[in-house]
């Protein structure tokens, strides 16, 4: 999908991120070949292989790159929370729409997947690791997280960079959505459209409708409820359909219940 995240890796605006300034108080520091990432871990409760886990996931998500920028992360665990911190350039982070909810994400991952679902806030720092914002652990952004993990774990269909991911459905049955969909011209030849569809009963359906953040306002949401209508009518009549509206970065906005 090509927005701000994108469904099989997550893209940060890598222009606003930089190096810290040479100093000897950051903590221990592990580097990754092939890049200019680093990963610093201070104080007790991080480790070596922490910042190993947390430097591998951010070359996975293609935030450490194997090009000339130097990117600079720090871990530390402060009264049972991990504190991850990014080196980036302010203004630049500031003109970049929805940093916030990537960064948040980000943070949420790695909560999950390599801290046990300890909370993981995450920190806007200078060239010093000195704290310009924190974003805090949220409900939100765990929630985004699940949603991810579930993606990755889903059966998927594709179509010209489109993307039906399903679950406990048939291949058959995801054949015919992706037919109704590409007829339809919501999988068109620009790509970049994803829809996840998951059977939840005998006769209850969950989808999940992914909507630029510039499309996050009642306008927006209105013409998605008018999308689940028809969806309703011509491939879900006889069912349950619970239909979910989420913005880039996989945070839920709203539900309909058809």
């Amino acid at each position: 999908m090509n927005l701000l995240i994108n469904r099989a890796k997550i893209f940060v605006a890598l222009f606003c991120v930089l190096a810290v300034t040479a100093c000897n108080n950051y903590g221990k520091k592990v580097t990754f070949t092939g890049n200019k990432g680093e990963v610093y871990y201070k104080g007790d409760g991080v480790t070596e292989a922490d910042a190993k886990a947390v430097g591998k996931f951010l070359e996975d998500q293609q935030y450490f790159l194997k090009d000339d920028k130097s990117r600079s992360v720090q871990i530390t665990k402060e009264n049972d929370r991990i504190k991850l911190r990014f080196v980036v350039d302010e203004k630049a982070l500031a003109a970049i729409s929805g940093a916030d909810a990537t960064f948040s994400l980000l943070g949420a991952l790695i909560s999950k997947t390599i801290f046990n679902n300890t909370p993981v806030d995450v920190i806007y720092t200078n060239n010093v690791f000195k704290d310009m914002k924190t974003l805090p652990y949220a409900g939100d952004a765990a929630k985004a997280a699940t949603a991810y993990e579930e993606m990755k774990l889903m059966e998927k269909k594709e179509y010209n960079k489109n993307t039906l991911y399903y679950k406990n459905i048939s291949s058959e049955e995801a054949d015919n959505i992706s037919a109704y969909l590409i007829k339809n011209g919501f999988f068109s030849d620009e790509g970049g459209k994803d829809l996840m569809v998951a059977k939840t009963g005998d006769s209850s359906y969950h989808v999940r409708f992914f909507i630029q953040n510039s499309f996050a306002n009642e306008d927006g949401l209105q013409k998605a409820d008018d999308f689940g209508k028809v969806l309703k009518k011509d491939l879900f009549t006889n069912s349950i359909l619970q239909f979910e509206v989420l913005d880039q970065n996989m945070t839920s906005l709203k539900t309909f219940i058809y």
